[in-house]
């Protein structure tokens, strides 16, 4: 595992269109059947902006919080954190994150999810988090568990991906 200052995390700004849409390009494979959504919203630098745009806004309503996970050695953009469908009535939000495949293997997502569970907690009073995901996704599980989560059921039919037939996908939580 490498050491927090490898990368550094920061929400998204409009500077950023285009690393994000050069993220998402390099990594179409996956990304465009895991992140159908992200993906389309991403395909151009100009879409980029506009998906950008909607994320600072959904951060200033606190609907959601979207980071750019950056390398600092040399500075590019390397994954995308997301602290999703926020409740504040229930304090509970769900996290999405992607990493480009060259940075896999380095700790990065579960020290991120960890700083960006600490800022849900400490700035927005989440105390419930969710980690989604399919069961044949070994390295997202692993990630949810080095960060504290715990398995809590399955959900049928949740994902349904871009080829494919819907999955079922396993719901894992952290309280604080």
């Amino acid at each position: 595992m490498t050491t927090e200052t490898e990368f550094n995390l920061a929400l998204l700004t409009l500077e950023d269109a285009k690393a994000l849409n050069t993220l998402f390009k390099g990594n179409k494979d996956i990304f465009k059947t895991y992140f159908p959504e992200t993906f389309k919203k991403t395909k151009t630098i100009k879409a980029s902006k506009a998906y950008i745009e909607e994320a600072i806004a959904l951060s200033e309503a606190k609907k959601s919080f979207h980071f750019a996970l950056n390398t600092t050695i040399h500075p590019e953009m390397a994954g995308l954190v997301i602290l999703k469908e926020i409740d504040s009535e229930k304090a509970e939000g769900e996290f999405a994150y992607c990493l480009d495949k060259r940075f896999h293997g380095r700790g990065w997502i579960t020290q991120a999810v960890e700083r960006v569970s600490d800022f849900g907690y400490i700035n927005h009073q989440i105390s419930t988090f969710k980690i989604i995901t399919h069961s044949s996704n070994e390295k997202c599980i692993s990630v949810a568990q080095r960060s504290g989560f715990i398995w809590h059921s399955t959900l049928e039919n949740e994902f349904k991906p871009a080829r494919g037939k819907a999955k079922d996908m396993e719901l894992y939580i952290l309280k604080k």
